[in-house]
């Protein structure tokens, strides 16, 4: 995992680089990484769609890994705010489409060890298995309508 970004300050968000690059590395290997990296209470949100918990993340991973097998991401920063928030920058890429790569990014909270929240902001239209997700993940996501929480 090439890492460009601020060096860890402490120990604490040195262990979250360590998970971060399991989580790296699980998700290019196949679904694995959910059980590894998040807590069986995670949620995810991602534009369009939302996953909460260990099943329906599964659920959610499978399908997309069986209609998109050679997809991959690639982490290209990592920032961190305290002791228990990173922003990831990576690509998605896809191996049987050499010149293909779309970036996104992760604002993935942790408790302990494992992450707790997952905010993905990707284009949808261009992740490799997308389709996948139709039937399993709850709609909502990133983006839903809802009340602004900026005051105004």
């Amino acid at each position: 995992m090439p890492i460009d970004a601020a060096t860890p300050v402490n120990a604490r968000q040195r262990r979250l680089q360590e998970v971060l690059r399991r989580w790296e590395d699980g998700y290019n290997a196949g679904i694995g990484f959910v059980d590894e990296c998040y807590w069986p209470e995670a949620s995810a949100y991602f534009p369009g769609g939302e996953v909460h918990g260990r099943e329906q993340f599964l659920k959610l991973e499978d399908a997309i890994l069986k209609a998109a097998p050679s997809r991959r991401i690639r982490v290209d920063r990592i920032h961190f705010s305290g002791e228990d928030l990173a922003v990831v920058e990576a690509v998605v890429l896809d191996t049987t489409r050499p010149n293909f790569l779309s970036p996104f990014c992760a604002v993935l909270t942790f408790r302990g060890e494992r992450i707790i929240q997952d905010r993905t902001y990707m284009d949808s239209a261009r992740w490799p298995g997308a389709q996948g997700a139709a039937g399993i993940a709850t709609k909502g996501g990133l983006g839903r309508a809802a009340g602004s929480t900026i005051a105004g």
